[in-house]
């Protein structure tokens, strides 16, 4: 079944991805950069979002951090309802938001729309866990590696 490629203006498209997912609906949409290698590669992976009940350590989330600026990265802490995303490509770089921000969160990756991985499973929070927990030095020249030869 082909379908068809719409690209729209990030405020735009994802504030009605918010609003689709507030109504109860599964949202399907396409991912672009590198701030969330190697579990998500831009332009290659889409991922699957649901409004979730409640999100945790570990959730990948869609958050709006300002309005019309919204960031698809995990989350790194929870205190009270304050929330620190970082992306797994990212070294240093952490954002803040608060729970009521988070317009959903990915429950599948899906490569090169074949492929579904499912990220509800203790085999895929363990592996996200053992990157996320891994020393900075390790994740460093790990994703320079990747970033060359870009693993599929």
């Amino acid at each position: 079944m082909k379908t068809n490629k719409i690209v729209l203006p990030n405020a735009i498209m994802l504030g009605e991805v918010s609003r689709f997912l507030d109504e109860g609906r599964s949202v399907i949409i396409a991912t672009k950069g590198a701030s969330m290698s190697p579990f998500i590669r831009g332009e290659r992976d889409s991922v699957e979002l649901l409004k979730m009940p409640g999100v945790e350590v570990g959730d990948i989330v869609l958050c709006q951090l300002t309005p019309g600026h919204y960031v698809l990265h995990r989350i790194k802490a929870i205190d009270g309802q304050n929330i620190t995303l970082k992306g797994d490509g990212n070294l240093d770089g952490t954002e803040h938001c608060t729970v009521n921000d988070v317009c959903g969160t990915v429950v599948a990756i899906l490569r090169k729309g074949e492929k579904r991985i499912d990220c509800t499973t203790p085999c895929f929070k363990r592996r996200s866990r053992s990157w996320v927990n891994a020393p900075r030095i390790v994740r460093r020249y790990a994703l320079g590696i990747y970033r060359r030869i870009k693993i599929l």
